[in-house]
């Protein structure tokens, strides 16, 4: 999925981010990433409702069980047991396939969604792996032109880019 990412070029900025100041430190200046540059580049609106996830890790596993129909016997010691769920996140082709197997045409666009944002927005060094949050801003169809997706876009690089400068970390997180 991401093959055409040059890692030198994105290590090289991952040096060069200050996460105290949300800045790249270049030999010419400060630059940053300002919500205008996500708004012209992804074409994905900035304005809007905020996205949080307040939400909490057993709400949110149980609106993920719900989404792909799990069984209740599939949750053991408090923890889901399933291909689709894992350690607190989705897999995304496991996500499609159940969508398509359910055979509600609501419940396989919504998983088709979760799938497209959670793959382009919030990505993980698994590159499989989906946030479960982001499906709490995908039940009502109608609204999801009232979020603000590139400035949760935007959080959530400033957040990676500011754990992968950390000294424990062990690589970038695409």
């Amino acid at each position: 999925m991401m093959q055409h990412l040059d890692m030198a070029l994105l290590s090289a900025f991952v040096e060069r981010w200050q996460p105290d100041t949300n800045t790249f430190h270049m030999p010419f200046g400060e630059i940053s990433i300002l919500l205008h540059d996500v708004h012209h580049i992804l074409r994905i609106p900035v304005d809007g409702q905020l996205m949080g996830d307040e939400a909490s890790q057993d709400t949110l596993k149980l609106d993920m069980g719900g989404l792909v129909r799990l069984p209740v016997d599939a949750q053991v010691g408090g923890k889901w047991k399933s291909k689709w769920y894992d350690n607190g996140a989705m897999h995304a082709e496991g996500l499609l396939v159940r969508g398509g197997e359910l055979k509600i045409k609501e419940m396989e666009v919504q998983c088709y969604l979760f799938v497209l944002l959670g793959s382009t927005l919030s990505v993980d060094k698994s590159r499989d792996r989906l946030r479960p949050a982001i499906n709490l801003f995908l039940k009502d169809h109608r609204r999801l032109a009232d979020y603000a997706w590139g400035a949760g876009a935007l959080a959530y690089l400033y957040r990676q880019l500011g754990v992968a400068t950390r000294a424990g970390s062990k690589g970038l997180c695409f």
